[in-house]
């Protein structure tokens, strides 16, 4: 059986919450690459001898290493703040026109037809 539910609000802090937690671990992922890259580079550093930047190996090493947690906490902050602010927007827009429809299963099974009793014409 099918039902047909509409979704007029979203809650706010439910989802600052949620997608803080998502883009956390997004922010971890993409400082990981980028930590990997400026750790990468900082080897490469080497070829180019010390002449020309002195310590640069020494500098993208701690970069590669402080880009970790700190993109994560700024994907987190920003990704949040954008999403919360998207759901207020979803909030004002739903108000005005309607939300949005949603078609769930539920599981059960609609009751047969039963047939109606017959009727005798003396």
């Amino acid at each position: 059986m099918r039902r047909t539910l509409e979704l007029k609000r979203v809650d706010i802090g439910s989802l600052f919450k949620v997608a803080f937690v998502l883009y956390l671990v997004l922010g971890m992922v993409a400082g990981l690459f980028f930590g990997m890259a400026l750790m990468t580079i900082g080897s490469l550093s080497s070829l180019l001898g010390e002449e020309h930047i002195p310590g640069l190996h020494m500098i993208t090493g701690m970069a590669g290493f402080v880009a970790v947690p700190v993109m994560a906490i700024c994907y987190g902050i920003v990704g949040s703040i954008v999403v919360s602010i998207v759901g207020l927007l979803y909030n004002l827009a739903a108000g005005r026109v309607g939300g949005l429809k949603l078609e769930f299963d539920t599981g059960e099974v609609a009751p047969a037809a039963t047939p109606a009793p017959a009727t005798s014409q003396t």
